[in-house]
């Protein structure tokens, strides 16, 4: 049955009009790398007027700083863990079924294009010129995503040059491809803001408010600004999208999904559970049952995804999905209520030997309404960042550090050789994540209760880590 309450007012014929389904993912997109999130400096006007057309969600969450087990909670409404998801390039196993398939069981058509999804082990892993770890995958028939959709497209080398373009290209050749007949769902994947970054210059570095835990070098501020520049590019590759629907007079019945997979590849980001690594874009339209210029504060998350398109679609939700079905909050008010998030980061690797520990770290973390309890599996090494530890920039700042010319709280944030296993942050009073309460006594019931749900989570999900639990915590479950 479909949302009754969402669609009691329309015709019958209307009624058993399933909406189109469009998700659209940018790669590598933080929150507040976008206009309509506050950020006055990044140039995003198609998604700030999109925002406005429909529901913007201000804490919205990834569940893992990284694309592959972010991507695997989208397609399967659960956690990297639950489904097997926290190796980089391992496929999606067959027996994990993910919400495009019930959709394809129920009339829609379904694809994906753009970027790789990376659900069929897309990240090749090389020792010396052997593909030993995709060949495996194909010798045992792992890769099996051209099996559950009738449209699986993918653009080589998307982050190359104009590569970008051809995404757009292929969202065109589905919907000339589509059965007119169903309804669609597409998964359209940007290879922006990913790096490298070589779009256009659009933003002056020298004019960029830097967050306060970015160095201000020049090095750092131009990257900064090439950052907002993909960002630029991806929005007007979005723009286009748009203006297809509207052109097409799809937009009215088409549930438009718009949403960064984690964080960008910039401090305290990519490959944390930092803010910045976890809390990304997320705006859903439907223009004709979503009251537009909605902002909602509640926290929500990519497993959400998921409950949300089958609900819109009138498909029992399978009790294994844990995401909650946002349709009530978006369009009858009811209170999106409290509740815990839960984030997982793991491997960032292909089958190669790590040359940095940001290859091999793991951790795990819970966010509440106003607190946030990280666990660091692995204390005792230091952290690197993802995808930026050779360029320029970050190059310098470690010269700088070796040579004692690095302000003290820079060398602590991103030179540091061990880490502690747990980080308690106050959100609310301390937004950029710069003093651990972990030891502070007054914070001691806020932590206890993190741990305890947080050990839960893990217990639910099977995790293979276990979630240490000292004496001096004082848990009583």
């Amino acid at each position: 049955m479909l949302y009754s309450g969402l669609l009691g007012s329309l015709t019958a014929g209307a009624q058993n009009e399933k909406p189109n389904i469009l998700l659209i993912l940018s790669d590598d997109h933080s929150a507040f790398a976008t206009g309509c999130y506050g950020n006055p400096d990044v140039k995003t006007p198609n998604l700030d007027r999109f925002a406005s057309q429909g529901v913007q969600f201000n804490r919205a969450y990834a569940s893992s700083p990284q694309s592959v087990p972010a991507r695997a909670s989208i397609f399967t409404g659960r956690s990297p863990v639950a489904v097997n998801m926290t190796r980089f390039n391992v496929p999606l196993a067959r027996r994990f079924k993910t919400f495009p398939e019930y959709l394809r069981e129920n009339g829609y058509y379904t694809g994906v294009a753009g970027r790789g999804y990376h659900m069929d082990g897309s990240v090749t892993g090389k020792i010396g010129k052997v593909r030993e770890a995709e060949e495996y995958y194909e010798s045992k028939g792992l890769k099996t995503f051209p099996e559950r959709l009738d449209t699986c497209m993918v653009v080589p080398d998307a982050r190359k040059g104009k590569s970008h373009t051809k995404i757009n290209r292929q969202f065109r050749q589905f919907m000339d491809r589509r059965d007119k007949d169903k309804p669609f769902f597409l998964q359209l994947c940007y290879s922006d803001p990913h790096t490298p970054y070589d779009a256009e210059v659009i933003h002056n570095p020298d004019k960029l408010k830097l967050p306060e835990f970015y160095p201000d070098t020049k090095g750092v501020r131009a990257y900064l600004g090439a950052y907002y520049d993909e960002i630029h590019r991806m929005d007007s590759d979005f723009g286009e999208v748009m203006k297809y629907l509207d052109d097409n007079g799809l937009s009215d019945n088409t549930i438009v999904i718009f949403m960064g997979d984690n964080g960008g590849a910039q401090f305290k980001a990519k490959g944390t559970l930092y803010e910045d690594g976890i809390r990304v874009p997320f705006m859903i339209r439907w223009p004709r049952h979503i009251k537009a210029g909605q902002k909602l504060n509640g926290m929500v998350s990519n497993v959400d995804i998921a409950s949300t398109c089958l609900a819109a679609a009138g498909i029992t939700v399978p009790s294994e999905m844990e995401g909650i079905d946002l349709l009530p909050s978006m369009t009858g008010g009811k209170p999106l209520g409290e509740r815990y998030v839960y984030s997982v980061r793991s491997c960032h690797a292909t089958n190669e030997l790590p040359w940095t520990t940001a290859q091999f770290d793991q951790q795990r973390c819970i966010v509440g309404d106003r607190y946030k309890l990280v666990y660091n599996l692995l204390p005792g090494l230091s952290w690197n960042p993802v995808d930026f530890a050779k360029f320029p920039h970050f190059v310098e700042l470690k010269n700088m550090h070796e040579e004692g010319k690095l302000a003290p709280k820079f060398s602590e944030m991103y030179f540091s050789k061990t880490r502690p296993m747990f980080e308690l942050y106050d959100l609310e009073k301390d937004p950029t994540e710069s003093r651990n309460l972990i030891d502070d006594p007054a914070y001691k019931a806020i932590r206890d209760e993190l741990i305890v749900h947080l050990t839960y989570k893990m217990i639910d999900d099977e995790d293979f880590a276990t979630l240490p639990l000292p004496q001096k915590y004082d848990i009583k479950y």
